[in-house]
């Protein structure tokens, strides 16, 4: 138990090198991917940089108060394990009501971690993939809602540009892709408006990315293609994500 089914992201904020290295150590094994930081502050910079899934926060940080740490991370959106000393009941609760998912006494047992890490990221994982299904089924509501004076064949040529572009967008309505006044004239070539094929795949992966907040490792999964390729990709279409 423990394994990452897929790669997710981990951040590991700790101000002990030796449990830092590791936890760090363990979860390599695992094949998470493994972002570390030593202080507070080194942790929310990694934090914006990776976005992981899973952050591990120990509460007793070098430079700075470790449940203050935890709620600006909470209202960044993360989801953290919260590290305590053994007797630190009173802080464990704390931490729990400002969002924790969960918390562990140090020392730790690395298994009893792994075990909760990959709970928390299924959670997640569960929740992103909840939320996505949810707009694509709101996209495709308002879009059968639209008046629609064409054809079958032409609706759903319509449906299938609209999920190729609303995949990982924010907020999807009837005007993206926009339709045309008057869907019958779409075969005759009146209304066509000619798109590169790199275009409608700038887009969505623009969008992809937006979705995941940056995280290339979670929108190469979704799209399909290697964490390296999608790179090359936004160095080549001049993405800033």
């Amino acid at each position: 138990m423990g394994t990452a089914a897929v790669a997710d992201t981990l951040l590991l904020i700790h101000g002990e090198a030796d449990v830092l290295g590791a936890m760090g150590d363990h979860f390599d094994r695992l094949g998470y991917g493994v972002g570390r930081a030593n202080t507070g502050e080194a942790g929310f910079e990694a934090f914006e940089r990776i976005r992981p899934d899973v952050v591990i926060l120990d509460l007793h940080l070098p430079d700075q108060s470790g449940l203050e740490a935890l709620e600006r991370l909470r209202a960044q959106g993360g989801a953290v394990i919260a590290l305590t000393r053994r007797a630190d009941t009173e802080m464990a609760l704390r931490a729990m009501q400002l969002g924790a998912e969960h918390f562990l006494a140090q020392p730790l047992d690395l298994s009893h971690l792994a075990a909760a890490t990959a709970r928390v990221a299924e959670k997640v994982r569960l929740a992103r993939q909840n939320a996505l299904l949810r707009e694509r089924a709101e996209a495709l509501d308002r879009l059968l809602a639209a008046p629609w004076p064409g054809s079958v064949r032409q609706m759903r040529n319509v449906l299938e540009r609209a999920m190729i572009l609303a995949r990982g967008a924010a907020q999807i309505g009837v005007e993206r892709p926009s339709l045309p006044a008057d869907p019958r004239r779409e075969d005759s070539g009146q209304r066509h408006q000619p798109v590169a094929l790199a275009e409608v795949e700038r887009v969505h992966i623009e969008r992809t990315l937006r979705f995941h907040g940056g995280n290339r490792t979670r929108s190469a999964q979704e799209l399909g293609i290697s964490r390296a390729t999608l790179i090359n990709k936004i160095k080549s279409y001049g993405l800033d994500v």
